[in-house]
């Protein structure tokens, strides 16, 4: 691995990529060529995919999302992860593509904000090396192949006991962004939290994800929805639980620990390997996911931001707080 080369992917070869993206044992769907186009059209942008070749052969890349704001490229984020993916080798070849990758990428003078990267790639040290800041973060995962019922705990097995006497049922549904979205918005408020995604972004993210995807619905013995979660996943090793709410109602029947239930056994029988649940680092959050058997596992993410950016980005939150405080007023 002498001759390693970095150069944009253009549209007709990304199926390519894609192809080579379901070889990889942790090549998930959110370095995908029809994610980032999704992601562009959802939230704007002109998509960046750059692969790094030994001599004709892909080893490594990534896809990224630009904003121009001026003469100022900037990467905005995905939803949940946007990793660097590296064919498997040695961890020292590993580093080389690595390395190749980030020089390019400073090269182009890219602004990045973030880039989360899936559980896999835990050896940044090029990254650090080439003066890139690292953070970390946490999600559960949980080992399909181990897991059972008996892992549940005690407490969480109450709420499923509950559920059953309340006859609510989890099954797999066609996808519906509507019923997703105002359940993911009530659980959302619930936390304080604001969620930025609107209903319209949501559904085009939802419909490019078509096979790759799949949303379970638990519903109320009349039918009524008062559960749901949309995982993603890419080739049959691990599986993303994306976006997932509960109505206040659903809470007090224990509908949110049907569904887990339910999806663990579900992608068991699919053959998955891991369950990635999709962060969780929110207090209580946390706490819930592990209930369930999981492992707490780190997830770091690296950033590229001069200064001048940081105290722009800092300016604009501070003008958009104020507008929020001025509105209530």
């Amino acid at each position: 691995m002498t001759n390693l080369t970095v150069r944009e992917l253009k549209q007709a070869e990304w199926d390519r990529w894609d192809d080579w993206l379901a070889l990889q044992p942790w090549g998930s769907p959110f370095s995908a060529a029809w994610w980032l186009d999704a992601n562009c059209r959802a939230f704007g942008g002109h998509p960046l995919l750059l692969g790094v070749f030994d001599g004709e052969q892909l080893v490594g890349g990534v896809a990224l999302r630009i904003t121009d704001v001026g003469p100022v490229h900037v990467v905005r984020t995905y939803v949940f992860y946007n990793p660097i993916v590296i064919a498997v080798g040695s961890a020292q070849s590993r580093q080389k593509v690595l390395a190749t990758l980030l020089e390019d990428m400073a090269r182009r003078r890219l602004v990045v904000p973030s880039l989360a990267c899936t559980t896999d790639m835990v050896d940044l040290r090029q990254a650090v090396w080439h003066h890139w800041n690292l953070m970390a973060s946490w999600t559960v995962v949980t080992a399909l192949r181990t897991w059972t019922l008996d892992d549940v705990s005690r407490g969480e097995l109450t709420k499923m006991r509950k559920a059953q006497r309340a006859e609510v049922t989890a099954r797999v549904e066609p996808p519906d962004a509507d019923v997703l979205y105002d359940f993911v918005q009530e659980s959302m408020s619930r936390r304080g939290i604001e969620e930025s995604l609107s209903r319209e972004q949501l559904r085009i993210l939802i419909e490019a994800a078509g096979a790759h995807g799949m949303q379970v619905v638990v519903r109320d013995v009349d039918g009524t929805p008062s559960s749901t979660l949309f995982l993603m996943f890419h080739g049959t090793r691990a599986a993303y639980g994306i976006w997932a709410g509960t109505s206040a109602i659903g809470l007090t029947k224990g509908a949110a620990v049907a569904m887990y239930v339910f999806i663990l056994k579900e992608l068991q029988a699919r053959g998955y390997e891991y369950l990635d649940w999709g962060g969780a680092s929110l207090p209580g959050v946390s706490d819930f996911k592990l209930e369930f058997g999981g492992t707490l596992t780190t997830r770091l993410a690296i950033s590229r931001e001069p200064l001048w950016y940081k105290a722009a980005r800092l300016v604009h939150v501070c003008l958009l707080w104020l507008k929020r405080v001025l509105r209530r007023h």
